[in-house]
C-alpha cells in the first residue's frame, strides 16, 4: 500500500544591513587641516533563512547558516511493518518499503518499492516538527489499477530520530478511499477501501554521501 500527504509550503527571509557615512572637517590658522578619511557604505548583504512553521516549537525564520537543519532532513531508507491490526493483517506483514527524502523546507517526497510504478509508486507529502526530534507527516498518493483511477491514499506518520542521527522510528496508518477521477470528487474521502485502514511500525534508515 502507497501512501501520500499534502504538502506545505516553504519561505526565505532577508536581512539587510546599512552602514552610515561620517564625514568631518576642521582648520586651523597656522596649523595644518586635518580631514578624516570617509569610509564607503557597506554593501547590503543577504542571510539565508527558512521558516519553520508552528509544531508547538513555534513558528520562527532559522538562519540555515547557524542552526543546522532539522533531524529529519535528508534521504532515507524505509520500511512499513503491520502491527496492532484488526483486519487480519498479522503483524510484522510488511506492508510498503521505498525511499524517502524529507526537504528543510517541510516537504518531502516517497518513491515506493512494493507498487508497481503503472499503479503509482510515487507519493509526496507534507511534514512538521512536533518535539525535539520527533515530526508528524501527511502524505497523498494517488492510486491506480491497471490502469484505472482507484483514488486517493493518506498516509499519516509520526517519527522519532534516534540522537545518533542515523535511524528513526515511529508509527503509521495508511487509509485508501475509492472515488472516480471526475470534477470535483477525485479527493473524496467518503468511502474507505478494505482491509485499510492499515496500521503499524515505520523505520528508517539514513543514506549518506560516503
Amino acid at each position: 500500500m502507497k501512501q501520500v500527504k499534502l504538502v506545505g509550503t516553504t519561505a526565505a527571509a532577508a536581512v539587510v544591513g546599512v552602514l552610515g557615512l561620517m564625514a568631518s572637517n576642521s582648520a586651523n590658522a597656522g596649523c595644518p587641516t586635518y580631514t578624516p578619511a570617509v569610509r564607503a557604505p557597506a554593501a547590503a548583504h543577504l542571510t539565508p533563512a527558512v521558516y519553520h512553521p508552528d509544531g508547538g516549537l513555534g513558528g520562527a525564520f532559522v538562519l540555515a547558516g547557524d542552526f543546522g537543519a532539522p533531524a529529519i532532513v535528508g534521504l532515507w531508507k524505509i520500511e512499513f511493518l503491520a502491527k496492532g491490526n484488526t483486519n487480519g493483517i498479522p503483524d510484522g506483514a510488511l506492508i510498503d518499503f521505498g525511499t524517502a527524502q524529507w526537504h528543510e523546507d517541510g516537504t518531502e517526497i516517497m518513491i515506493s518499492g512494493g507498487r508497481n510504478p503503472s499503479d503509482g509508486d510515487v507519493c509526496m507529502g507534507v511534514w512538521q516538527q512536533v518535539g525535539r526530534s520527533t515530526f508528524r507527516l501527511t502524505h497523498i498518493a494517488l492510486a491506480y489499477h491497471a490502469g484505472a483511477y482507484v483514488g486517493p491514499a493518506t498516509i499519516l506518520e509520526r517519527v522519532t530520530v534516534d540522537p545518533s542521527g542515523d535511524s528513526f522510528r515511529g508509527t503509521f496508518t495508511i487509509t485508501q478511499y475509492a472515488t472516480t477521477a471526475s470534477p470535483g470528487a477525485e479527493f473524496d474521502e467518503n468511502t474507505v477501501v478494505p482491509p485499510t485502514p492499515i496500521r503499524g511500525v515505520i523505520t528508517g534508515t539514513r543514506v549518506t554521501a560516503n
